[in-house]
């Protein structure tokens, strides 16, 4: 039989929502752990955040990266894929006046 695309998903601030995604995001947020242990997951309702420290910008730019590389692999390899667009950084630093 051919493949179909189908639309699914549960509405938006339905109390099941956050125990469907971590069930769903299980194995992703394991080989997290596995492969970019300096960043820690956090669930906001639907968004998946990863929170990354490190000496310098450029530390904590390659640590998201990697992250972000395996979630791509991640969902590639269930036929999905995450709405990049939607993906933002906030850099938090103790150095006032730092731009």
């Amino acid at each position: 039989m051919e493949r179909h695309p189908v639309e699914a998903g549960v509405p938006q601030g339905s109390p099941v929502l956050p125990i469907i995604l971590a069930i769903y995001t299980a194995e992703l947020m394991k080989s997290f752990k596995e492969y970019v242990s300096e960043a820690e997951g956090l669930f906001f309702g639907d968004v998946l955040s990863r929170v990354a420290r490190g000496s310098d910008v450029n530390h904590v730019v390659s640590i998201l990266e990697r992250c972000a590389a395996k979630s791509t692999e991640w969902a590639s390899r269930r036929v999905r894929q995450f709405d990049t667009a939607k993906t933002e950084a906030a850099l938090f630093t103790r150095r006032r006046g730092h731009k």
